[in-house]
């Protein structure tokens, strides 16, 4: 058991991817002071973070918390090394993506007896988002945030264009029209930017809107053999072929993000965690970025929906402690700060105008309330990060125009099967 699970998350830590029993620490010494820390990888999270551990230190003045940042490219490296060596923080984040690999080797605590004992009204954050952080019939985490992906569109841009503003009628067709139009050669200016490594929003938002899957919903088959899984990578594909979204090699060399905020990306599909970061530009300062959910596809606009959760090693060094925290940071308390802070919605939908009002001065964030409504959830199997890794490699060639799009997705289909069949053989 050891073996496999340090090579199932040496796998995860070189990839970078953003006992199961209750604890057998004691929970002796509970009555006494205790700094916890606390990874995430996320800066500009940090000031909310701080405010949320601070009312928590308030309610609980004998529990300080100390936070660990650890960028996303090392975070679930230096996880591996502690878990190998039994010290892992008190709380620390997981995605969806790497959770089940955690949970099934043990390497995480459940909390549902902690939960029964505690009160907490466990039904207070949706099932959807309590599914993702289950294995086996157990819950291990209470995630309080929900995100989606929308497309941010300059105002500038469409202005001297003379196009209209994008509508949440939108279809893709309308997105890859504008998209050409918007595209200015000797300016330098594209309509959109299209990238493998952004996780669940590209592909992974397009293949459910053509009608396609990246996994079936008993995460044992791919779905990239099939011609509407294909159909969702084509439609953006195209558009770098047709030159409205820049080579892989240019985003290689300057993050899409950082085109749009100068000025020479005029769409991108983003995530609605990016909105604190969006807001703090000099482009949302002058009022010149606009909102929308993603246009239509054959399939409608669902994107992909997901949450971090918190949680705890199965051999904590101070387990009530570290679950006080866990059920904090999902209770309501903690999800007003988050949403004033403007880090994004979280489980008690009642504060949902908090994070909208944010923001209003910049721009209008309720496409986001909208997209989350119709979110589905995102494709995560026991070892995601092994095919996810997969997924950009078999990719590339049909983004850099190097392949035909079926060639490229047949060689995933037989790449990602085979290392679904590997979970099977795992279980």
């Amino acid at each position: 058991m050891r073996s496999l699970k340090l090579t199932a998350l040496a796998v995860i830590a070189t990839l970078g991817l953003a006992t199961t029993g209750c604890s057998s620490s004691s929970d002796t010494g509970s009555d006494g002071p205790v700094t916890l820390t606390y990874a995430m990888w996320q800066q500009d999270q940090v000031p909310a973070f701080e405010k949320m551990f601070a009312e928590f230190t308030r309610q609980n003045p004998n529990i300080k918390v100390k936070i660990q940042l650890t960028g996303f490219a090392q975070y679930f490296a230096k996880r591996q090394n502690e878990a190998s060596t039994g010290s892992l923080p008190d709380v620390f984040w997981l995605n969806p993506y790497h959770f089940p690999l955690y949970a099934s080797e043990g390497v995480i605590a459940p909390i549902d007896e902690r939960v029964k004992e505690s009160g907490f009204d466990v039904n207070a954050v949706p099932e959807g988002m309590r599914s993702m952080y289950s294995w086996d019939g157990k819950l291990y985490s209470l995630p309080n945030n929900r995100t989606v992906v929308v497309v941010y569109y300059n105002k500038e841009l469409f202005a001297k264009a003379k196009l209209p503003e994008p509508q949440p009628s939108w279809t893709w067709q309308d997105f890859q029209t504008t998209a050409r139009k918007l595209t200015d050669p000797k300016a330098g200016v594209w309509g959109t930017a299209v990238s493998l490594d952004q996780g669940h929003v590209g592909v992974q938002t397009t293949i459910p809107q053509a009608g396609g899957y990246v996994l079936s919903p008993d995460r044992k088959q791919t779905g990239f053999a099939d011609p509407k899984t294909q159909a969702g990578v084509r439609y953006l594909t195209d558009m770098i072929a047709n030159g409205s979204a820049p080579k892989l090699s240019v985003t290689a060399q300057t993050d899409m993000n950082s085109l749009f905020f100068s000025g020479k990306v005029g769409m991108l599909y983003q995530g609605s965690w990016f909105a604190n970061s969006y807001a703090q530009s000099a482009l949302a300062k002058r009022g010149k970025i606009g909102v929308v959910t993603v246009p239509n596809g054959p399939a409608g606009n669902a994107t992909p929906g997901s949450s971090l959760g918190n949680v705890m090693p199965a051999k904590a060094k101070h387990p009530a402690q570290s679950y006080q925290l866990i059920e904090f940071l999902g209770s309501k308390a903690a999800a007003e700060i988050y949403a004033k802070e403007g880090v994004g919605l979280t489980a008690y939908r009642d504060t949902d105008h908090y994070y909208v009002g944010k923001f209003t001065d910049v721009f209008d964030l309720k496409p986001v309330t909208d997209a989350v409504s119709i979110a589905t959830p995102l494709p995560a199997s026991l070892n995601s990060s092994v095919w996810l890794k997969q997924l950009v490699d078999d990719l590339t060639p049909a983004f850099e125009q190097k392949q035909p799009v079926p060639d490229a997705c047949a060689k995933l289909a037989t790449d990602m099967q085979g290392a679904l069949d590997k979970e099977k053989q795992k279980k």
